[in-house]
């Protein structure tokens, strides 16, 4: 009898806001578009969001942001209610 085939776990995700660039995903986590249905993000491992709003591929980072002279604070304020599901 062999063993079965062990599940891989799952990579913890985080979440990175470049300086000055985009928001970097890694690890395991699903991304949906407003209408709810998923992107196919089959063998990435980071993935990068626009933060600029310059991106002709959102919601992906095509890196306009450097284009354009974007910057943003390189410390993020605290968010208030984080957890409201507000969106």
């Amino acid at each position: 009898m062999t063993s079965p085939t062990p599940v891989p776990t799952p990579r913890p995700t985080s979440v990175k806001a470049v300086r000055n660039g985009p928001l970097q995903l890694k690890g395991t986590f699903r991304l949906l578009d407003p209408d709810g249905e998923e992107y196919d993000l089959e063998g990435q491992r980071i993935v990068l969001l626009c933060r600029c709003g310059h991106s002709a591929n959102q919601p992906f980072c095509d890196s306009s942001h450097k284009r354009t002279g974007w910057s943003s604070e390189d410390r993020p304020p605290v968010c208030e209610n984080a957890d409201d599901g507000a969106a």
